[in-house]
């Protein structure tokens, strides 16, 4: 059985005791010591998680504006239409973004994040999971990895961006799992 958490417009509500790894404390994650530094690992761990909500939200829904406020501009990545490449920067993406809107379907799609994972090493989080895509009959599956970085520097206009996005990994397997 695996724990599920979807991913819609709005908030995502999860448990940060079931995002950190269960031996590593605040203090020898690198943050700011003492009790308050325990709450603060606990608050960095949901501005990441909902960081991330909010991105695959935008993704969804085609919103690139939103997206290019989460990301970092020297943004990096391996995801499977990269064909193996580095991806640097946001023109890549935003042609898939310009895409989505000439090709606009009228078919709403869930997606979900099932087992989340997040470590904090000071100003940099990572946060790996599955996600799931299900638009109509089909499922696609990917396995993702997001390294974030505190900024502490909210976009103006939109407030957000207190994480941005520098690094993802994302990758489609192959083989499939019966239900």
């Amino acid at each position: 059985m695996y724990e599920q958490f979807p991913v819609v417009a709005g908030e995502l509500s999860l448990d940060p005791a079931q995002m950190q790894d269960p031996g590593v404390s605040a203090a020898a994650a690198g943050l700011r010591g003492g009790a308050s530094g325990a709450a603060s690992f606990d608050v960095d761990i949901e501005d990441v998680v909902a960081s991330n909500s909010r991105l695959l939200v935008a993704i969804s829904q085609g919103d690139y504006l939103t997206y290019k406020h989460l990301v970092d501009e020297k943004l990096t990545c391996f995801e499977p239409e990269g064909c193996g490449h580095l991806v640097q920067g946001l023109d890549f993406h935003k042609y898939y973004f310009d895409r989505s809107k000439r090709e606009a379907s009228s078919e709403t799609g869930n997606v979900s994040v099932v087992q989340p994972h997040v470590r904090i090493f000071g100003d940099t989080a990572l946060m790996a999971y599955v996600r799931l895509v299900q638009v109509g009959g089909k499922t696609a599956r990917y396995e993702e990895t997001r390294l974030w970085r505190r900024t502490n520097q909210p976009d103006a206009v939109t407030s957000l961006g207190k994480w941005k996005l520098v690094h993802f990994h994302r990758s489609s397997p192959k083989t499939s799992f019966a239900p």
